[in-house]
């Protein structure tokens, strides 16, 4: 695990219009804005994500999705807003 990275779980909350699980991570003392989108979570899990399950399932994966997004760092794939969605 890249330890410049560190994202908050336990404050993940669901959007429900855009779709996807938020929260929060820092990256080198940065705080950065992360997402990860409902079908990034099926695919990770394997089953149809909605907002009725989608935390659960981000809990289920988390750390798929932490790999996720040191690769999307490492790929500088960030938003132009700077935020971080996988």
């Amino acid at each position: 695990m890249n330890q410049s990275l560190i994202l908050a779980a336990d404050e993940a909350q669901v959007d429900t219009a855009k779709a996807r699980v938020c929260f929060y991570g820092q990256l080198n003392g940065a705080l950065l804005t992360c997402a990860v989108r409902f079908t990034t979570l099926s695919t990770l899990a394997g089953c149809a994500v909605d907002t009725d399950n989608a935390q659960a399932i981000v809990e289920q994966v988390w750390f798929d999705i932490e790999e996720q997004m040191e690769a999307a760092i490492e790929s500088e794939a960030f938003e132009p807003d700077g935020s971080l969605v996988i």
